[in-house]
């Protein structure tokens, strides 16, 4: 039963594979249409999800058209996005999608914010592509095979946490219970609130980030960028340093997440798990 099942696994990363590129150009495609669109955003294309959370007109286009070209590469996938109701999320395939991951920066003209697709095989990332508006990269990664950005393969740099290291954050609105940021600061940490978990992940990757801590987010949040990251060498867990994917539950509302390099993981994980949930 286990060879046959490695034996799936591996042609579920072969399909990947193929699909990387076709995937590149259709996350490319979507990520020049949403910086176009952002200079010519009215007040009236802005809506109110729920407190704190917004949609604009071009989430809603960008997912349509995610949708469609998505479905076009590989039909017999599911399809779950941010922005539209989910379709067959039981399939063995599953495309994850956020056409616009920091809504609220794009909104408001603020550079920070991404297009993420990721393509799911039985809970596990095989292939991801996000798109970072801030330095115009487009990152790819295959499970087990690796990561790139604008196709050639990165590496994430060792990173630090002492009074040098930058560590990205970010926690739920109105958070009262908010003990775990002095301990992330109790090294001389800085903190970065930057709107988008996904850059975010893209700056740890980059070496732009020490690390990421996330109180929040969703599988569309992280599940592309969250790839990104593993294939670069990014250890990427729950606050107790437990590997997220494969994802065990697609219904999960919010999962914490840590994100850095081993040695700067094993120093958050050791800070954080008191806090963890």
């Amino acid at each position: 039963m286990r060879c046959m099942a490695s034996v799936v696994q591996k042609l579920a990363v072969k399909q990947a594979q193929r699909l990387r590129a076709p995937l590149s150009a259709v996350v490319q495609l979507i990520a020049d249409q949403v910086a176009r669109a952002q200079s010519r955003l009215r007040p009236s294309d802005v809506q109110r999800k729920a407190v704190g959370d917004f949609v604009t007109a071009i989430d809603v286009r960008s997912e349509k058209r995610l949708r469609r070209e998505l479905l076009r590469l590989l039909p017999e996938a599911g399809f779950l996005g941010e922005e539209s109701d989910a379709t067959a999320i039981d399939s063995d395939w599953l495309w994850i999608v956020d056409p616009i991951d920091g809504t609220s920066n794009f909104s408001r003209g603020l550079p920070h914010f991404a297009v993420s697709v990721a393509l799911l095989f039985r809970g596990q990332p095989v292939l991801a592509a996000i798109h970072c508006a801030p330095d115009g990269g487009l990152f790819t990664a295959v499970h087990g095979i690796g990561c790139w950005r604008n196709n050639r393969r990165i590496t994430a740099p060792a990173g630090r946490f002492d009074d040098g290291a930058i560590v990205g954050c970010q926690w739920f609105r109105g958070q009262a219970k908010m003990g775990f940021l002095p301990e992330l600061q109790s090294q001389g940490a800085r903190i970065r609130t930057l709107g988008s978990t996904v850059t975010q992940l893209a700056d740890v990757v980059m070496g732009r980030l020490d690390g990421n801590v996330q109180q929040q987010g969703r599988l569309w949040d992280f599940a592309a960028a969250g790839l990104v990251a593993v294939e670069a060498g990014v250890k990427f867990t729950d606050w107790q340093g437990k590997a997220v994917f494969p994802v065990k539950n697609l219904q999960v509302e919010h999962t914490a997440t840590i994100a850095a390099t081993p040695a700067v993981h094993r120093k958050i994980v050791k800070l954080l798990r008191p806090y963890a949930g």
